[in-house]
């Protein structure tokens, strides 16, 4: 058995004992348990107090489960033999605001189109090592690399795109550190023996103020492949605000703001083909605009041929089974019996 935590297990544990202290230590309670100590009670009281100290034992038992439902505990599923590349493919994700424009594929969402072509990818090139980059307001590493496609797919799946309210505009310039870095860091761990593939995703765009794009030229000396996939269009698209992203229906679903005249204006995002076309220059890669998942096909028999010509071997590997839904019955069944107990006591 493994687990493979949704939030960080440190972060869970805190905001646990939080939410247990504060289960406990409401001042409705610590009322009713100051006036027992305090004085005799009459029987429908003795009862009250009784129900009160049950309800708290049900929301500390919520609390628990969700802790273990984050915590993923994952149950070995046989084995599987793959065949493995020694060439690792690395992607770059811009996860920052602008990658919930309109305007992929038609009017899809960008990060919508993101997801998919890179999960496309996967499947295409399985047997590959992937690992995962992502960057916004900071640069980090989801995943090292592992031939566990199935993670790595369920990796891009889960990635959430920063929050507007916290944006401080993008840049480019962030991923630089954190992609040398991993590259170098693997390439010594493979003694000099892995190949790697880029796959650099974003839009291009840079708002942050006076930030000029820094060369990528250093990356070059460690890829092999790769393409530097933009998105987005030259006319652009309307900018999805993140708090009402999943209700178009909703006046603030589109970003705004106030131009030079004080007018309440769409934010429009444009993909930058200037800086897309000098950071795929710069790594000695393809610059491809996906406009559709198609585009990337070319790329994909080329590095497939690649693949055929590198050094491959068969590895078993385990898979795994989720078992998280195990616990979401008794989860379901406490909030059913705290709802009714909640709804008799209002009564």
């Amino acid at each position: 058995m493994i687990i493979n935590p949704i939030i960080p297990i440190w972060l869970m544990t805190i905001i646990s004992i939080l939410l247990i202290i504060i289960i406990i230590y409401n001042k409705q309670f610590k009322e009713k348990f100051n006036n027992k100590l305090n004085k005799e009670k009459t029987p429908r009281q003795s009862k009250m107090l009784k129900q009160h100290f049950t309800n708290i034992i049900i929301k500390i038992a919520i609390v628990i489960l969700l802790f273990i439902i984050n915590l993923r505990f994952m149950l070995p599923n046989g084995e599987t033999t793959a065949l493995n590349s020694d060439l690792s493919i690395l992607f770059v994700i811009d996860t920052s605001v602008s990658m919930r424009a309109l305007d992929y594929n038609g009017n899809r969402e960008r990060f919508e189109g993101v997801v998919s072509d890179c999960c496309y990818i996967v499947d295409e090139l399985s047997g590959c090592k992937f690992s995962i980059i992502t960057f916004g307001n900071k640069a980090q590493k989801l995943i090292p690399f592992t031939t566990d496609s199935d993670m790595v797919q369920a990796e891009l799946q889960a990635i959430h795109l920063e929050d507007d309210f916290y944006a401080e505009g993008s840049s480019m310039n962030l991923s630089k550190d954190i992609l040398e870095k991993t590259l170098k860091k693997e390439q010594q761990k493979q003694k000099g023996n892995s190949k790697f593939i880029i796959f650099f995703v974003t839009d291009g765009e840079i708002t942050k103020e006076r930030e000029n794009l820094q060369s990528f030229s250093s990356i070059k000396q460690y890829i092999s492949n790769g393409a530097l996939l933009g998105y987005g269009t030259s006319t652009g698209g309307k900018m999805v605000s993140s708090a009402y992203s999943e209700d178009p229906s909703s006046p603030y679903y589109y970003l705004n703001y106030y131009d030079d005249n004080y007018n309440n204006v769409p934010a429009i995002s444009k993909i930058d083909e200037k800086n897309l076309k000098q950071i795929a220059s710069d790594i000695g890669i393809d610059y491809i605009q996906m406009s559709k998942q198609t585009n990337i096909n070319y790329k994909l028999k080329d590095i497939e041929r690649e693949i055929s010509n590198s050094q491959t071997n068969e590895e078993k590997i385990n898979s795994y089974q989720d078992i998280y839904y195990y616990f979401a019955i008794p989860l379901a069944f406490l909030l059913i019996v705290d709802f009714i107990v909640q709804k008799r006591r209002m009564q």
